[in-house]
């Protein structure tokens, strides 16, 4: 009797170890299963981050490029610099007008454009998609590029709630001037005549390759000069980020357009700003240019 007792106590001994152990595996194994259900997760919604870290730049590339497009239009239609370049950027981007007036050429490229197609996105993961207190800046960093930075908070939340993201989200894109007309041409001579901004190929001077250099209406990099957006504004005062042209006379002369004895550096030509200048010697009779540039541009008067 005592040996059936004692077998009857090992056997439910047994039995309570097997279902304990079964019980914690089955804990262990519930636990690996949902931290590696997590971990799967985690990497989704990084992936879709990593992945809108790098579409917003080309958003911002497109947004900026549109309105620079209109204000060169603007520019033409109205005989009037940009006012304002960075609130027009802000209305461009926002409400997709410029001076209350809608601009077609916005639609799909407005905060809200943004917001929408970050949420279509995100549906396609099952994360909810957040971008708010948003702020777009229009500025250079170098002559031949003009940045679009849009600044937001940006969450994303998975709609199971295994996880979710909270960011200061810092995005930039860099659109090359050399898509567009320089807006002291668009404006001074009614659209007539249009010259593109390319950088010169030259990095020296001498008599021909300074010709040549006008003739193709290439630009070069000079503090004393405005950037392309104090272009766009109108503004002659000096920029870092600073670029000139040298007018070709004979463009202007074949238009109809008057002409002036005055330094063709285009920012002093066109805004008749008062710089004493000289015939540059070996060049045709139009050539003038004020005394500070002859060193640059490997010149003397003659």
């Amino acid at each position: 009797m005592r040996m059936k007792r004692k077998r009857g106590v090992f056997f439910i001994s047994m039995t309570i170890v097997i279902i304990s152990l079964f019980l914690a595996t089955y804990t262990i194994y519930s636990s690996v299963k949902e931290r590696k259900v997590v971990q799967k997760r985690v990497e989704t919604m990084n992936n879709f981050i990593s992945s809108m870290e790098q579409d917003i730049p080309r958003k911002m590339f497109i947004a900026g490029f549109r309105s620079i497009f209109v204000f060169n239009n603007k520019i033409v239609e109205t005989g009037l610099y940009v006012n304002n370049v960075s609130a027009r950027l802000e209305e461009m981007f926002y409400n997709g007008t410029f001076l209350g007036e809608p601009q077609t050429i916005m639609n799909g490229a407005k905060f809200s454009d943004v917001q929408n197609d970050l949420s279509i996105q995100g549906n396609k993961i099952n994360v909810d998609v957040s971008i708010t207190n948003a702020s777009i800046k229009i500025d250079q960093t170098d002559p031949w590029n003009v940045r679009v930075t849009l600044i937001s908070n940006f969450s994303i939340n998975d709609t199971n709630n295994l996880a979710s993201w909270d960011k200061t989200l810092v995005s930039s894109g860099f659109i090359p001037i050399y898509h567009f007309e320089d807006p002291f041409y668009l404006l001074n001579t009614g659209g007539i005549i249009s010259n593109k901004i390319n950088q010169t190929p030259y990095q020296t001077f001498d008599s021909q390759t300074l010709l040549n250099h006008t003739q193709m209406q290439y630009y070069i990099n000079t503090t004393d000069a405005p950037s392309f957006i104090d272009r766009l504004e109108g503004k002659t005062s000096s920029s870092t980020y600073g670029i000139e042209s040298l007018v070709y006379i004979p463009d202007l002369s074949n238009a109809g357009l008057p002409i002036y004895q005055r330094s063709i550096v285009d920012y002093i030509y066109f805004s008749q700003l008062n710089n004493a200048s000289c015939h540059v010697s070996g060049q045709p009779s139009w050539f003038y240019l004020d005394s500070a540039r002859l060193a640059r541009y490997g010149a003397a008067c003659g």
